[in-house]
């Protein structure tokens, strides 16, 4: 690094905010300067080094993005400096108020907003660029508070406090909607693991798709988004491809039993809530959400009204549907979860859950009855030879030839479904369900599928007719199946031709070359690296203002030096330069700078009164300074 490696910036003016800011930026690590692009509204196309970006930052539309995330005390906080020339963190608690009574609180405060470059600290200094002192000063016109109400504006009252005796009641609407929503969400991802939906481009769950989840999963429509919500938030599905489907971490997860699923949904939606959100709701823990908490939320963040509203109300929402409350009062379980610990949630809740059941009735018309909520290891599996019909307390299975196929493609046996079925029957195993096993396994591989050329497949039988029926079925039209000795052949893949015989419930099995039947299973699980990336604007900006550092010449020093004299001759401004001489010695002069080109800049020397010309490379500080 050269001696120019060591420029600076001296005492904040409001002429000078601009040699600040841009220090200041230039200063942060990647990570940080990652952070701050990505949390505000910057036009990269306009910007290719840090003075660029420290106007860029100023503009009306990043300073709006930022400003209604934050809380009345960082407001008040920004507001006070600004209206200060500069002052210390000392001096601004004594003007805050009820801000100002923690030192801690008021340190974090102005940590925060020079981290989001709304303040400039120097020599523990705190001032404000040009351009937030600006657009706060025109803010009692547009209709926010000014700094004053910001300080005196008292909060409203929001605490309802509830009797004892409700609270009883409270929890059992409160576990109802929790269990029902856990069960929802594995049946959610039994629907995905199958079938994927369409992700719209603004995320959620198109319509066509939602109408036919909603009928599947025996649902209200308008209770599908908040499903998908609740499962992301969880990561359990994800959109890879615009689709969403289950993660990896679905099947693990369906295998817990319901408390310990509804904990994972509920720890989730905890650590989800932005840290304002839940500082909110816990301390309303006794008292109703509602009016009076979204009252508070617009005191609190008068520059966010509506984007923090609607954050509540999602949160809200899924706090409902989660039976972290019910009637819009935490229950006991959700009590635990907002101000002591998860275990303490789950145990309250669990106490609550219907307990599972191990046992199933197997009845003589081919239907699985399960008295209470099925142990979550023998649901997964009696979904694989039955098909579910209804889901709640007591759920009901169906039996039938498809669906013992299905099982049977997916590797279960004719002995090892009977023997499952005995096990948990209550019942035994009814004899027209044993004739159905034995048929549908007799039966089972009588249609083959298998590779056929590099990218096709066929499809055989030893039934001539079957072999016939499927040719002229409409259903395989698309297939272009065409008619070879003792087969049919089409141009699609082995797997799209098993599944589609397979869903027109088809005797189907898919064959390797040596005839071995395969087990295939049509689960799609989200992958991680084919999730949509994250918007790499901040990224691409970030790599253009670190390689222009070095400007033409390729000497970062130099060319940060040269930015920095050209904002000064741009502003006018009188610089304190601190120059090496050949001989060792240090010189300071106070310079008006008038150019600067090819490594030399040029000056008026005030107290000389000469023209003075200096090489770059001699340069060691530059400071903005008051003199005239």
């Amino acid at each position: 690094m050269g001696a120019a490696a060591n420029a600076n910036i001296g005492t904040a003016t409001i002429s000078d905010a601009a040699l600040l800011l841009a220090a200041q930026l230039r200063a942060l690590d990647d990570s940080q300067l990652l952070e701050l692009l990505r949390s505000r509204v910057v036009r990269s196309n306009s910007v290719s080094d840090f003075f660029d970006l420290a106007d860029a930052l100023q503009q009306t539309a990043s300073l709006e993005r930022v400003l209604r995330t934050l809380d009345r005390p960082t407001l008040a906080t920004v507001a006070v400096v600004c209206e200060s020339a500069s002052i210390t963190a000392h001096d601004l608690a004594g003007v805050l108020g009820r801000f100002g009574t923690d030192p801690v609180a008021v340190q974090q405060r102005l940590d925060r907003l020079v981290d989001h470059a709304l303040l400039i600290v120097r020599d523990s200094l705190y001032s404000s660029p040009d351009g937030v002192i600006d657009h706060l000063s025109r803010w009692p016109a547009d209709g926010f508070p000014s700094t004053g109400e910001l300080l005196q504006t008292a909060p409203p009252s929001t605490l309802t406090s509830v009797e004892p005796t409700e609270r009883a009641s409270l929890d059992r609407i409160a576990a109802e909607n929790a269990f029902a929503t856990t069960n929802e969400v594995t049946e959610l991802l039994n629907q995905l693991r199958t079938t994927p939906v369409r992700d719209l481009a603004k995320g959620g769950v198109s319509l066509p798709d939602s109408k036919r989840l909603a009928v599947a999963m025996a649902v209200p429509l308008d209770k599908v988004a908040s499903l998908v919500d609740i499962a992301e938030r969880a990561g359990l599905v994800a959109a890879t491809n615009a689709q969403w489907m289950p993660t990896v971490n679905a099947t693990e997860w369906m295998s817990r039993s319901a408390d310990q699923r509804w904990l994972h949904l509920a720890e989730a939606w905890h650590q989800g809530v932005p840290d304002d959100i839940r500082t909110i709701l816990a301390d309303r823990t006794q008292s109703f959400w509602g009016d009076g908490v979204e009252d508070y939320v617009r005191w609190l963040f008068p520059a966010g009204v509506d984007w923090m509203l609607e954050k509540l109300r999602r949160y809200s929402r899924d706090a409902q549907l989660l039976g972290v409350t019910a009637e819009r009062l935490p229950s006991t379980a959700g009590v635990a979860l907002l101000t002591r610990t998860p275990a303490e949630a789950a145990e309250a809740m669990a106490d609550l859950f219907p307990q599972e059941v191990h046992r199933v009735y197997v009845q003589p018309d081919l239907t699985v009855i399960s008295p209470g909520p099925l142990a979550a290891q023998l649901d997964a599996r009696l979904r694989t030879i039955a098909d579910v019909e209804t889901r709640a307390l007591a759920s009901t299975y169906r039996i039938s030839r498809s669906s013992l196929h299905h099982a049977m493609t997916l590797g279960e046996t004719l002995e090892g479904m009977r023997q499952f079925l005995a096990e948990i029957s209550l019942t035994g195993v009814p004899q027209p369900v044993e004739y159905l096993l034995v048929e549908a396994a007799s039966r089972h591989g009588l249609v083959r599928v298998g590779a056929h050329g590099a990218a096709g497949s066929y499809v055989t039988s030893p039934d001539s007719l079957l072999l016939q029926s499927i040719s002229v079925d409409p259903n395989f039209g698309p297939f272009g199946l065409r008619q070879e000795p003792d087969r049919l052949v089409s141009r699609f893949g082995v797997e799209q031709l098993f599944w589609a015989l397979s869903d027109a419930r088809y005797p189907v099995a898919a064959e390797d070359a040596d005839g071995t039947i395969l087990s295939l299973r049509r689960d799609q699980i989200s992958d991680p690296d084919a999730t949509e990336p994250q918007d790499a604007q901040p990224e691409q900006l970030l790599a253009k203002l670190r390689a222009g550092q070095g400007g033409n010449t390729g000497d970062e020093d130099q060319a940060w030096l040269s930015r920095q004299i050209e904002v000064a001759i741009r502003n006018k401004l009188l610089l304190t330069v601190t120059v090496t001489m050949p001989d060792g010695r240090e010189v300071v002069y106070t310079l008006e700078p008038s150019s600067v080109a090819a490594g030399r800049m040029r000056a008026l020397d005030r107290g000389a009164d000469i023209e003075r010309t200096l090489p770059l490379s001699s340069i060691i500080a530059v400071e903005a300074t008051t003199e005239r």
